[in-house]
């Protein structure tokens, strides 16, 4: 169908779903990659209890002390504003002082802004 100055509007529209759909696509790829890479670290360390090796300049034990950290933080804020239990809250805290634990027994090395 010709629009206007002999343009094929639905060809222009379908050329606009063909960037969509190969963007999409990308980011499926880029994120099954990711998925794949979590699998391997979740089965290796279940295997022999080791963490993955660090990535950048992070070290293996600070992206783990971040995150339960960064949860337990989570967890404190939504116990104030009544979103989660002190429960919830006191098992996030233990939570993170297992792990913080766990990772110096196991020689890895835990930055001290996490001790807080």
């Amino acid at each position: 169908m010709t629009d206007t100055n002999g343009i094929d509007a639905a060809a222009a529209i379908g050329a606009y779903f063909a960037e969509q759909t190969a963007q999409a696509r990308a980011e499926a790829e880029k994120a099954n990659a990711a998925l794949a890479e979590a699998e391997r670290a979740a089965a290796a360390f279940a295997e022999r209890q080791e963490l993955p090796p660090a990535v950048g300049g992070m070290k293996q034990g600070w992206e783990i002390a971040g995150w339960f950290t960064d949860r337990s933080s989570r967890i404190a804020s939504d116990a104030i504003d009544g979103k989660a239990s002190r429960e919830q809250y006191d098992q996030a805290k233990a939570e993170r002082q297992a792990v913080l634990d766990w990772l110096d027994a196991n020689g890895y090395e835990v930055p001290g802004p996490y001790r807080r």
